[in-house]
């Protein structure tokens, strides 16, 4: 009898190869494409449309000029409907690349935390310098031009850098949409909020007074994957992110709700090909990319 293991899991899009990758695509196809995540950064700046976006377990409005941050390993869906142009830029950012730039007073990989907004609406006054940004950037990676690579990453780390300040220095971070009170993003909300904890499908099921068969049929049907694998992803993606920043390998599985070091290690080696105690390098010298995700 065929396994249907496959079709449990969270679908992971695309693969970076090198340090970014940024595209330009306007259409009115709208967007139909379910929950998944990336095994990179990406940044979506819509320069003209509206919609809405999932992103881990919250939604948010969108419109013309927001900014909107996904981090590594964070599903997300985007929402906009066929027919209304939605032009955009995408921008998929390698985790080497970011961690390249760290210096002591600043981790630009902290603009992704899921403890930050995810959506920054720039004031009306700033739209045209984040689409100039994204324009020249455009512009250097084309170019043969001396130094014009270099120049495309600086212009990245400035966009970021930029788009930081705007979110720290102005209340003009996007609200939650009403849609947030939808039981399975309740659910989702709940799993990344514990997701430190030690607890099974069977513990939650409990905590939301259903069975976990239905409860996992239920977050199957609306998110495209078992609880029980989701909850497995986001624990590795936190774990690995921290045994990446220096952090002992017992003390990451412990804090990513992990109860036994070995399933931890494990599931680790099966995910990233090593050891926990060996941390994983990220490839950046190939250009290589596949076909851009269409979202």
């Amino acid at each position: 009898m065929p396994s249907d293991k496959a079709d449990t899991k969270i679908p992971e899009k695309g693969y970076l190869l090198e340090d970014f990758r940024l595209f330009h695509n306007t259409d009115t196809l709208g967007t139909d494409v379910g929950v998944h995540f990336h095994d990179f950064y990406k940044v979506t700046f819509v320069k003209y449309g509206s919609g809405s976006y999932m992103i881990d377990g919250r939604i948010y409005d969108v419109t013309t000029g927001d900014i909107i941050l996904v981090g590594r390993g964070v599903p997300h869906r985007p929402s906009f409907a066929p027919g209304n142009l939605y032009d955009r830029y995408t921008l998929y950012i390698s985790v080497k690349m970011l961690e390249d730039f760290d210096i002591p007073e600043c981790h630009i990989r902290d603009l992704f935390s899921s403890e930050s907004a995810n959506v920054i609406r720039p004031e009306m006054k700033e739209t045209d310098s984040f689409a100039g940004v994204l324009e020249r950037i455009d512009r250097e990676k084309r170019s043969s031009s001396y130094a014009s690579h270099l120049a495309a990453r600086l212009g990245v780390i400035r966009f970021l850098i930029e788009a930081g300040r705007c979110r720290e220095e102005s209340a003009l971070t996007v609200p939650l949409s009403a849609a947030e009170e939808d039981d399975m993003l309740r659910l989702l909300r709940y799993v990344n909020d514990n997701i430190s904890k030690v607890m099974s499908v069977d513990d939650i099921a409990e905590h939301f007074k259903t069975e976990p068969s239905k409860l996992d049929e239920d977050f199957r049907t609306a998110f495209g994957c078992q609880l029980a694998e989701y909850m497995k992803n986001r624990r590795l993606t936190r774990a690995h992110e921290m045994i990446m920043d220096g952090q002992d390998p017992a003390e990451a599985c412990y804090s990513c709700g992990y109860g036994s070091y070995k399933d931890f290690a494990d599931s680790y080696e099966d995910k990233y090909g090593v050891p926990p105690k060996r941390p994983v390098k990220i490839e950046a010298e190939k250009d290589i990319f596949t076909d851009y995700f269409p979202e």
